[in-house]
């Protein structure tokens, strides 16, 4: 088939990250692209908690505008309820906290101009070069997959390896000693509770954790916080979402068809951060449509993003092997490391 013969060069499903990415790579390659999307709003509902290493930031080249930037993270603080803790001030900004609906709003509008987006569109099926949705069909040449970690059109998760997550904005002042602080606890196992800089009158208090029990997010985050009063204050709005924690997948491309972010396990297991995975995976699938080749893709996930991907996969088994007692072992490890190893291991997470 001549590539004049489909409607697009490629349909984007998904306008998350990983869906916009691709879209500002494609737009900016000059490339005929539609993102399809079901949802109403850009950025809606929040999905992340927007925390993000400055460094893969700037490496990755993800926005750095003001305007969708909370807070400024120079010093963190990990800690165990149990009273130990690792805590650095890096004297300069070594991570930031986006505000997820202008940030995504952001990706759509403003880093490669408007972008080509149909919202209020549910995809009912992918076959070959043709895309169904609920208003019509099109075809493309190519097809990236970026609708997110329970998507149809993906592995289904390993209900086994899965944390789920739940954050609140709560009404507190900008702590004075760290923009980020992380617990560990029994409480959340194999996550962990944090405390992230918002504005100067709110901070995001949230928790990560295996469901091994039926206790819902929020009354564990309740109890924790029961603990730890610093942490109490009045919620002005929460979100909850599930965060995958399997291996990456080995295969990410089938024929003209391309996956991306949390449907291939483009998440850091260590942090749970899925907004650097997301944003180079989206990216990469695009530039490989723009190549007519998408095992370019295949072969940067190969050779780049999944060993990164692996190697925080395999120190977050090993931080949680057995509980808190690996955690407090590894940070005993941790506290005699000179100042300078520890800040350029935990400045670059």
């Amino acid at each position: 088939m001549d590539v004049n013969d489909f409607d697009y060069d490629a349909i984007v499903i998904g306008a998350g990250t990983a869906g916009l990415s691709a879209g500002i790579a494609l737009q900016r390659a000059g490339r005929r692209y539609l993102i399809l999307d079901k949802k109403d709003e850009i950025g809606l509902p929040v999905r992340s908690t927007g925390a993000v290493s400055l460094e893969w930031v700037k490496r990755l080249g993800m926005p750095l505008d003001p305007s969708i930037i909370t807070s400024n993270i120079n010093a963190l603080s990990i800690r165990t309820d149990t009273g130990k803790d690792i805590s650095m001030d890096f004297g300069r900004p070594i991570g930031l906290v986006y505000d997820f609906t202008r940030y995504e709003k952001f990706l759509s509008e403003n880093m490669a101009g408007p972008l080509n987006i149909k919202l209020k569109t549910r995809v009912t099926s992918v076959k070959g070069n043709t895309v169904f949705t609920d208003s019509g069909e099109m075809s493309a040449r190519y097809v990236i997959f970026a609708s997110g970690p329970q998507s149809a059109f993906g592995e289904k998760l390993d209900r086994n390896n899965i944390l789920v997550a739940y954050e609140e904005t709560r009404k507190l002042p900008a702590r004075s000693d760290y923009q980020m602080v992380l617990w560990y606890s029994q409480l959340a196992p194999g996550g962990y509770v944090w405390d992230f800089a918002d504005s100067a009158n709110t901070r995001k208090i949230g928790i990560c954790f295996y469901p091994l029990s039926a206790s819902q997010p929020k009354a564990v985050l309740d109890k924790f916080s029961e603990k730890f009063p610093e942490l109490k204050g009045e919620m002005v709005h929460s979100m909850a979402h599930q965060i995958p924690l399997s291996a990456p997948l080995e295969k990410v491309v089938d024929g003209n068809h391309m996956f991306t972010g949390d449907m291939v396990n483009a998440v850091l297991n260590t942090t749970a951060g899925g907004l650097q995975g997301a944003f180079w995976t989206g990216t990469a699938a695009a530039e490989a449509v723009v190549a007519g080749d998408p095992m370019i893709y295949q072969k940067e996930w190969t050779e780049e993003i999944s060993p990164w991907l692996l190697k925080h996969h395999r120190l977050h088994q090993k931080m949680h092997k057995k509980g808190i007692k690996s955690i407090s072992r590894i940070m005993t490890v941790a506290k005699i490391m000179p100042m300078a190893v520890k800040k350029k291991v935990f400045g670059g997470l």
